[in-house]
């Protein structure tokens, strides 16, 4: 209907569902720079020209991360150990920022994340992150523990619990980062979803080894 209430025209139901599955479906693509609009029939020219930049981009956010590491690389010499779990790190921070990726841009897809609640939704991914990532920590100390104390390093102990803290405040910053990056987009006026993933990648890099790297150097 028009601004007066007057018909002008029928959409069918069926039309509005495939629309909706059309716009679910392009949401993980947006997530890592592929264009809605690419289909698995979509020319491989048009494919190469939308997704190339966001990788050029995604290997200076690499560089930047590559940078940090590059920052402690005295560190990680003496403790050789300490390469072994940089992945592991990496890896569980930027699960659990994906995870708070996911619930954010689902609330602004419905609609549920209105301006004025994002203090509250990163209190809640802060949390979720302080909790998730002491458990996690603990286990990933304890490996830590036991492959240092194969390694017949002297300080174990110590290692095990630099990765417990480590995972935990990594695991903090990524949750909260899973809300900021999708809302810092939508302010600058870029759709939330794009590319939110090799930002997000960034930031759960640098904060999981740099503090990991970091707390090392200082306490070991």
């Amino acid at each position: 209907c028009d601004a007066a209430g007057r018909l002008v025209g029928l959409v069918r139901g069926s039309t509005l569902f495939e629309r909706q599955a059309i716009e679910l479906t392009a949401q993980a693509g947006t997530m890592v720079g592929v264009e809605k609009e690419e289909r698995l029939g979509t020319p491989w020219k048009r494919s190469l020209r939308s997704r190339h930049p966001w990788l050029q981009l995604n290997l200076l956010t690499a560089f930047i991360a590559a940078a940090v590491v590059g920052i402690f690389e005295s560190t990680i010499d003496r403790i050789v150990v300490l390469a072994v779990f940089l992945p592991v790190l990496a890896g569980q921070s930027g699960n659990t920022g994906c995870q708070a990726l996911a619930v954010t841009l689902r609330a602004m897809t419905l609609g549920e994340l209105q301006k004025g609640r994002e203090r509250a939704a990163v209190m809640k991914e802060a949390l979720l992150g302080v909790l998730n990532g002491s458990m996690v920590g603990v286990t990933a100390g304890a490996g830590m523990f036991v492959y240092a104390s194969m390694q017949d390093n002297p300080a174990a102990l110590t290692l095990g619990f630099v990765v417990l803290v480590a995972m935990t405040g990594a695991c903090v910053i990524s949750g909260v980062s899973g809300v900021l990056v999708p809302v810092t987009l939508k302010r600058l006026g870029a759709d939330p979803a794009t590319a939110s993933s090799i930002f997000l990648t960034t930031a759960t890099d640098v904060a999981s080894m740099g503090l990991f790297l970091l707390l090392a150097t200082l306490l070991v």
